[in-house]
């Protein structure tokens, strides 16, 4: 189930975000420019940032992500350079998984309808009438608007390989020995056992 938010949210909302968001970028900063041979400290920050992390899991860095709490890794996970990780719902990822250079996960959602999306900051002029849009679809531009947010949690299973430049799109879970070809785009869950590949990502084969 989707869980919606605006960026206006009530100011605690707004506050703690705010708080997770910072905390996130300060630590991976220091991660980011960390000399390659400083495995010590770098397992300590990865410690700071993520909410779990299993033994002998390894991630490379680049390595962004938006919040860090949110993400859990099993032990023996792989994640190569220059993954990105849009962590404001939970990811978790099953032990031995493998995910290849600049795979994108992605929790975070708007909605389609531009009405729905796009709100007044000021919660007066929000009603089912939509007063400031008119018959053509232009919105009155005297008003400040701001966006809607959606989150929905993703899960990948136990050995998987999630190849180059792959996005998982959200609230998908994908089962366990799951092979995402390189450039896939995962909009939908994707069963145990399976090769999946491209946009949108369909089972191909099985994989035993």
């Amino acid at each position: 189930m989707s869980k919606e938010w605006s960026l206006k949210g009530p100011m605690e909302l707004d506050s703690i975000c705010d708080k997770k968001f910072s905390r996130a970028f300060n630590i991976l900063y220091k991660l980011n420019n960390l000399s390659p041979d400083n495995i010590n400290q770098k397992n300590d920050i990865l410690n700071e940032l993520l909410g779990e992390i299993g033994e002998n899991t390894e991630v490379l860095i680049p390595f962004n992500c938006n919040i860090g709490t949110n993400i859990k890794l099993g032990k023996g996970v792989f994640i190569n350079q220059n993954c990105i990780f849009l962590d404001t719902d939970t990811i978790e990822i099953g032990d031995y998984t493998m995910l290849a250079p600049g795979v994108n996960i992605v929790c975070a959602d708007h909605p389609v309808s531009t009405s729905k999306r796009i709100l007044p900051i000021d919660d007066e002029l929000e009603d089912e009438n939509y007063s400031y849009i008119d018959e053509y679809g232009d919105f009155d531009e005297s008003i400040d608007y701001t966006f809607v947010n959606i989150k929905k949690p993703v899960k990948i299973g136990k050995r998987c390989w999630i190849g180059v430049n792959a996005i998982i799109l959200p609230g998908v879970t994908i089962g366990d020995n799951v092979v995402i070809g390189a450039g896939s785009v995962v909009t939908h869950d994707i069963p145990s056992n399976t090769v999946a590949v491209g946009s949108p990502a369909r089972v191909i084969r099985k994989n035993i």
